[in-house]
């Protein structure tokens, strides 16, 4: 009965038995070269950091460009990001902006995402309008976000500076009354819908 089984389909069970080889083999052989990608990334990206902490800012500043362009996810957005905190401390903001769009469409970490757009959003409060900064951070201002608490902060921060104090209230009011508003976050929106209220008043 064996026999007759092996007779017929021995061949396909030698195809199957070679099929699960190779397949295990290649992925082993794809984990250790993502292994290997992920080890030069970082290498590379704690050689960028050596040099800005030396106080080589340009070579620093070339390292972490070649990294965004040529390496590891994780990495390239890590530096992307230091590369838009350089160009926003000089005053270059849509550069910077432009930095923190390029991570926000690029990585694949919905984490390294949500910041990217937190800190465009931060910048935009200076550098935009309120329609620019409301339109960025909307997912992320919503009940169900992570980062509803920074995100509300950012767009009653920018309606304040745009005198639109309907929409500053309203939106600290959500900060507020969230039980799971943080201490620090909660205070500061104490203070600025102290400073709305006066304005409103004046």
């Amino acid at each position: 009965y064996l026999k007759r089984i092996w007779d017929r389909f021995g061949v396909f069970i030698i195809a199957i038995a070679v099929i699960i080889i190779v397949a295990t083999a290649g992925y082993r052989g794809w984990s250790y070269y993502n292994e290997q990608a992920a080890q030069s990334a970082g290498d590379s990206f704690m050689d960028a950091l050596q040099l800005a902490e030396d106080g080589e800012d340009a070579e620093a500043l070339k390292a972490f460009q070649a990294i965004a362009e040529n390496n590891h996810d994780g990495y390239a957005a890590l530096a992307r990001f230091r590369i838009a905190t350089e160009l926003a401390s000089e005053g270059s903001v849509e550069e910077a902006i432009a930095e923190f769009d390029k991570i926000a469409e690029t990585t694949k970490s919905k984490e390294l995402k949500a910041m990217a757009n937190l800190r465009a959003g931060l910048l935009l409060v200076d550098s935009g309008t309120l329609a620019d900064v409301q339109s960025r951070l909307a997912v992320l201002s919503n009940p169900n976000s992570a980062w509803r608490h920074s995100a509300r902060e950012y767009i009653a921060l920018a309606a304040y500076k745009a005198g639109d104090l309907e929409t500053a209230t309203s939106t600290l009011d959500l900060i507020l009354e969230d039980q799971e508003s943080l201490q620090s976050v909660r205070s500061r929106a104490q203070i600025l819908k102290t400073l709305v209220e006066s304005a409103g008043s004046s």
